[in-house]
C-alpha cells in the first residue's frame, strides 16, 4: 500500500470515527423527537470508518478510491486523502449545530465544542498546501508589531475603571450575560445572546469577569487589548501592502487616535471588528498578489471567526471577496488560476460559522435585529417624509452626504461625542491626500480593496440612527490610517524624487510626523475629551447610577436597596448597578411608601435611594425606620443626584 493510499485510508477511519462517536453522545443528549438528524450523521460516520477499513484491507478498492478522488484532488491542489477530510469537515459542523440546538444552554456542550473544533481542523488540514510562506521567516517584523502592540497597550488599559467615566448600560448588560455564562444558565455560543449578538462573544467578558471581578476593568481590559493588536495588526498589513514606513506611520497614528483610543476603552464587542478588518483584508491582499494557499486559508479564518462578533463585521464579507473580484477584473489571468483558492478560503470560511448560520436560517429575525433596530429605513423614514415633505430618495441622499462628512467635516454623535469629526483636521488633511494617491491608481489591488473597505462605512453610518453615531465606523478607522499613511509616506516619495534628499533623512521625518499627530490626538482626548465629559455629563442617569453603584460596592452581602422609582429612572434601569454591586439586592419602589404592592424589606441592613425627581417619601421612610443616616450626593454642578437614606438594625 503507497503511502497516499495509507493517508487515505487513515483520514476516513479518524474522521468517520469521530463522527460517529461525536453523533452518538449528541443524539443521546437530544430529547426523542430531535435525534434524527445525529443519528443519520451517526451513519454517516459509521459509513465512512467502514469504507476506511475496506480501503486499508483491498488495495484495488483503494486504488480505484484514489483515482476517482484524484481529479477534485488535482484542480484544488491536494492529495486526495486531503478531499475526504474537506467533506467531512462540513459533516462535523452540521452537527455542532445540533449538539447546541437552538436555546441558550447547549444539548451537548462537550460534542458541540468538539464537532465544531474537529471540522475546523479537519478543513485546515484538507485545504493545507505547502509553499513559501514561512512565518519563522518573519521574526522581524512581527516582533515590531508586538512593540507596537505593548506601545498602544497602556494608552488604552490604565485607568480603565473611571476612564470612560461611567460604566454605560450596555458595558454592564454584556457583563451580566457574562455572569449568566460563569453560573451556567447560558452556554450556547451558536446562538446569540443579550441584544441579539453572537453567543461566542460573551466568553470574553466572562472570562475576564473570573479573573477580576464585577469591575468596569473586567469588561474593558479585553477591549483594550483587542485595540492594541490591532495596532500591530495594522503595521503588519501596512507594511505587506505599502512598504515598512507606511506600515510603522499607520501603526503610530492608530495607536494615538483619539477614536480609537476610546473605543478600545468600552467592554463591548465592536472594537474587535478593527483586529478582524485588518488580519483579514491584509491576508486576503497578500493571497491574491503571491496567490499563497496559507494566505488563502488565514482570509477564510478570519472571515468565518468575525461573524461570531459585531454585526458590521458582515461587510468584511463584501470588502473581501469584492475586493478580489473588482481585482480580478483587471487581471482575469490571475483570477482563473485562483479560483481554487478562493473556494477554499470560502470554504474554510463556511465551516467555521456554518453552526451559528443554520441557526440564522431557521430564525432570520434574529440576523437581522441588531441591523433592525437602528436602521432608519422605517419609521424614521415615514417619519421625516411627513415631516418635511421630501421624498425618500431625496432624505436618503442628504443622510449619504451627512455619511460622508463624518470622516473629516461633521461631529460625531451617540457613544462619542467629541464635538469633532472622526479625523480631526491634521489627520484629515493627510487622509484627503492619501485617497488622491490611491484614486490616482484605480488598478491597483490595495486601492481597490481599501476604496471598498472606506466607501462601505458611508451607507453603513448613513443609514443607520443618531447618524453620525460613532460606534458605527470603528472598523473604519484601520483603514483611514492606512490611507493617511500613504498619504504621508507618499509625500515623501515625491520630496525624495523632487529635492533629491536621502530616503533615511526623509523617513525619519514623516515617521516624526506621525509621531506628532499621534500625541496632538493623545492630548486631545485625555486631556481635553475626558476632562470635558465630566461637565458634559453633568447630571445624567449614567452618572447617577454610576455614583449609586460606586457606593453599592462597598456595602456587605445581605444589604436590600430600595430605589424609589420615577418615570426618569428606576435601580435596573440602568445595568451598572446591578453589575457593579451584584452582593446587594436590590428593588424598585414603584408606589408611595406603606403602600401594601411595594416590597417589604427583610434585611437588617437598609438603604433608600431617592432620585432628585422622587424625594416625597423620604419623610414617610425615615419615620418607618428611625436613626438611620442620610446623605445627599452632589453633581459636578453641585446639584442634587440622589439621596441616600441607611438603616441598620441594632444587634
Amino acid at each position: 500500500m503507497s503511502i497516499s493510499q495509507r493517508n487515505l485510508a487513515t483520514s476516513l477511519l479518524a474522521g468517520g470515527g469521530v463522527l460517529a462517536f461525536l453523533s452518538q453522545i449528541t443524539q443521546v443528549a437530544l430529547p426523542l423527537g430531535e435525534r434524527s438528524a445525529p443519528v443519520i450523521l451517526m451513519f454517516c460516520g459509521a459509513l465512512i470508518y467502514m469504507l476506511g477499513l475496506v480501503t486499508s484491507r483491498n488495495e484495488s478498492i483503494s486504488t480505484r478510491l484514489e483515482s476517482l478522488l484524484s481529479k477534485p484532488g488535482k484542480w484544488l491542489g491536494v492529495d486526495t486523502w486531503q478531499v475526504i477530510s474537506i467533506i467531512i469537515a462540513s459533516l462535523f459542523a452540521i452537527l455542532a449545530h445540533f449538539a447546541a440546538g437552538d436555546f441558550q444552554k447547549m444539548f451537548s456542550p462537550l460534542a458541540a465544542w468538539m464537532a465544531w473544533l474537529a471540522g475546523i481542523g479537519a478543513c485546515l488540514a484538507g485545504c493545507w498546501k505547502p509553499n513559501d510562506l514561512d512565518l519563522r521567516l518573519k521574526w522581524k517584523p512581527f516582533s515590531i508589531a508586538l512593540g507596537l502592540t505593548l506601545l498602544a497597550l497602556p494608552l488604552r488599559a490604565i485607568a480603565t475603571n473611571s476612564i470612560p467615566i461611567i460604566l454605560n448600560g450596555d458595558e454592564a448588560s454584556a457583563g451580566i450575560y457574562g455572569i449568566a455564562i460563569l453560573e451556567g444558565k447560558v452556554n450556547n455560543i451558536f446562538s446569540v445572546g443579550w441584544y441579539s449578538f453572537p453567543g461566542l462573544y460573551f466568553l470574553i467578558p466572562a472570562a475576564s469577569i473570573s479573573l477580576l471581578g464585577n469591575t468596569a476593568a473586567a469588561l474593558r481590559i479585553p477591549s483594550a487589548m483587542a485595540g492594541a493588536l490591532t495596532v500591530g495588526g495594522l503595521y503588519l498589513t501596512g507594511s505587506a501592502m505599502f512598504g515598512k514606513r507606511t506600515g510603522l506611520i499607520a501603526a503610530l497614528a492608530l495607536a494615538g487616535f483619539h477614536f480609537h483610543i476610546h473605543f478600545s476603552r468600552i467592554g463591548l464587542n465592536n472594537i474587535w471588528d478593527g483586529l478582524f478588518f485588518v488580519s483579514t483584508v491584509g491576508a486576503a491582499w497578500y493571497a491574491w498578489e503571491k496567490e499563497n494557499r496559507t494566505a488563502y486559508i488565514l482570509a477564510g479564518l478570519g472571515l468565518g471567526f468575525s461573524q461570531y462578533f459585531y454585526p458590521s463585521s458582515r461587510v468584511l464579507l463584501v470588502v473581501v471577496f469584492g475586493g478580489i473580484l473588482v481585482s480580478g477584473l483587471f487581471n482575469f489571468s490571475q483570477f482563473k488560476r485562483s479560483i481554487a483558492n478562493i473556494l477554499m478560503m470560502a470554504w474554510v470560511m463556511i465551516i467555521v460559522f456554518l453552526p451559528l448560520a443554520w441557526y440564522y436560517i431557521k430564525y432570520p429575525q434574529q440576523y437581522l435585529a441588531p441591523l433592525d433596530r437602528v436602521s432608519i429605513l422605517g419609521p424614521w423614514l415615514n417619519h421625516e417624509m411627513q415631516s418635511t415633505g421630501l421624498p425618500a430618495w431625496q432624505i436618503l441622499l442628504e443622510q449619504m452626504v451627512v455619511g460622508i462628512q463624518a470622516f473629516t467635516f461633521i461631529p460625531l454623535q451617540a457613544w462619542y461625542r467629541p464635538e469633532v469629526a472622526l479625523l480631526r483636521p491634521f489627520y484629515a488633511g493627510f487622509f484627503i491626500l492619501g485617497l488622491v494617491y490611491m484614486i490616482s491608481k484605480p488598478k491597483d489591488s490595495r486601492s481597490i480593496m481599501l476604496l471598498i473597505w472606506l466607501l462601505l462605512y458611508i451607507p453603513l453610518g448613513a443609514l443607520s440612527e443618531s447618524t453620525p453615531a460613532a460606534q458605527r465606523y470603528v472598523a473604519a478607522a484601520p483603514v483611514c490610517m492606512l490611507i493617511l499613511a500613504y498619504g504621508i509616506s507618499e509625500t515623501g516619495s515625491l520630496a525624495e524624487r523632487l529635492w533629491q534628499r536621502p530616503k533615511r533623512m526623509v523617513s525619519a521625518v514623516v515617521v516624526g510626523v506621525a509621531i506628532l499627530l499621534a500625541m496632538d490626538d493623545i492630548n486631545f482626548y485625555f486631556n481635553k475629551y475626558t476632562p470635558h465629559t465630566v461637565l458634559e455629563f453633568g447630571r445624567n442617569d449614567g452618572v447617577t447610577a454610576q455614583g449609586i453603584a460606586n457606593e453599592l460596592m462597598e456595602k456587605p452581602e445581605g444589604t436590600q436597596a430600595f430605589f424609589l422609582s420615577n418615570p426618569a429612572m428606576g435601580y435596573y434601569s440602568i445595568p451598572s448597578i446591578p453589575y457593579l454591586a451584584p452582593q446587594v439586592e436590590g428593588f424598585e419602589v414603584p408606589k408611595p411608601w406603606g403602600s401594601p404592592e411595594n416590597p417589604i424589606p427583610t434585611s437588617d441592613h437598609l438603604i433608600f435611594i431617592f432620585h432628585p425627581s422622587n424625594t416625597t417619601d423620604m419623610q414617610a421612610v425615615q419615620n418607618a425606620y428611625p436613626g438611620g443616616t442620610l446623605r445627599k450626593k452632589l453633581g459636578v454642578d453641585e446639584q442634587p443626584l440622589y439621596w441616600f437614606y441607611e438603616y441598620e438594625a441594632a444587634p
